[in-house]
């Protein structure tokens, strides 16, 4: 009897062990990028699992985007507002908001490793070092030029070694987006190198850990530059800090009293502009005073330079031939989304802060503070 007693509750525990997830970003692949014709391999798996479109924060920037799917949180709670923007306290511009001490709410592997799930997480933003003092199992942080051979290397691995969540950050289509534009030749490349080094992947993962759930989504999709608005032009005589981000900008006044002024200017420019507090509850900014005093968005196609001497002029035009940072109802900014090992069937459209909810209820995990986004209803089972 003793024997069989065991033998029951070991059953019992391995079947109460939920599989393995696995999350992977892939940089800027916007919703319209993946095809049945540019990734064949790929959309031939994903018709085996469920298709969607990822709705990005705004702005919709590569850290914000990454911060929002660690935190299943909107930009004003988890603090990532940009990839750059004004510290209120210092009135010091961090440049690179990609630190754990960016992070204002807690990240899904923290989260995962407080309750007991073993997370393995490559490159992510915001995964520099312990938050609140806890850290991952394992953690590599973000190095450049790293192929992406490198980051499924080290999925690998660490699903092999007992992960229950791997997040992945791939290189994804940012680059040539940028460099050559979302509808270049170079793009397409991409995405066929891509299609061709994954879907295999994929599906040896599948084979090799029954069960395993994947979910494959980016931070921001790209659109095609045609046109360059300078705002320091446009702002001349009104001392500011500028933080532009291709199609939005943050404008820090160093004198609040010029708000209307300078908001009358952006506007007979052809801008939308809000001061902080009147931004549209939709974007879900107002709550952090890491925003600007201004919040510009330019119409799609535009792109806002800070620049103030020719040198600065010429780096910002290096890599403008594609930008983001466009409010998420833009089709332009909405993410590729696909899920494999959730069952069948179209997502339509999913706010990208619905997905580490998801993750969550998938994996028994307990939030210290509840996040704002849902588990999504198709998915939660």
């Amino acid at each position: 009897m003793h024997f069989y007693a065991i033998f029951a509750v070991a059953c019992c525990t391995f079947l109460q062990a939920a599989p393995p997830v696995l999350l992977l970003s892939a940089d800027g692949v916007g919703a319209g990028q993946f095809t049945a014709r540019t990734m064949p391999k790929l959309w031939a798996l994903s018709d085996k699992g469920r298709r969607g479109e990822g709705l990005p924060p705004f702005p919709a920037t590569t850290f914000n985007g990454h911060a929002t799917l660690a935190t299943g949180c909107w930009p004003e709670h988890h603090g990532v507002v940009a990839n750059s923007y004004m510290d209120p306290a210092t009135r010091t511009l961090v440049s690179a908001a990609n630190r754990a001490e960016d992070l204002q709410r807690e990240p899904l592997w923290v989260a995962a490793t407080r309750s007991g799930v073993r997370t393995a997480v490559f490159q992510w933003v915001g995964a520099t070092g312990p938050w609140d003092g806890v850290s991952p199992w394992r953690m590599e942080t973000f190095r450049l030029g790293r192929p992406d051979s490198e980051a499924l290397a080290f999925s690998e691995a660490a699903l092999g070694d007992g992960a229950g969540l791997v997040m992945t950050y791939l290189s994804g289509t940012d680059e040539e987006g940028h460099l050559r534009g979302p509808r270049s030749p170079e793009l397409k490349a991409k995405l066929k190198a891509m299609d061709e080094e994954l879907t295999p992947w994929l599906q040896r993962m599948q084979t090799a850990h029954p069960g395993l759930r994947v979910i494959l989504a980016a931070d921001h999709g790209m659109a095609p530059m045609r046109h360059r608005l300078h705002l320091p032009s446009i702002l001349d005589g009104i001392p500011c800090e500028l933080i532009t981000h291709g199609g939005s900008a943050y404008v820090y006044l160093q004198h609040p009293a010029e708000a209307p002024q300078a908001l009358l200017r952006l506007q007979r420019a052809g801008l939308k502009v809000w001061p902080r507090d009147q931004i549209p509850t939709r974007y879900h900014l107002a709550g952090s005073n890491r925003v600007g005093d201004l919040v510009v968005v330019a119409k799609e196609g535009q792109w806002l330079s800070k620049a103030r001497s020719s040198r600065e002029a010429e780096a910002e035009r290096h890599g403008r031939q594609g930008a983001h940072a466009y409010p998420p109802e833009t089709p332009s900014m909405h993410t590729w989304l696909i899920v494999l090992g959730a069952g069948q069937g179209s997502l339509g459209p999913v706010y990208l802060w619905d997905l580490a909810p998801t993750v969550a209820t998938w994996l028994d995990i307990h939030w210290a503070q509840p996040p704002d986004g849902k588990p999504v209803p198709n998915l939660s089972k």
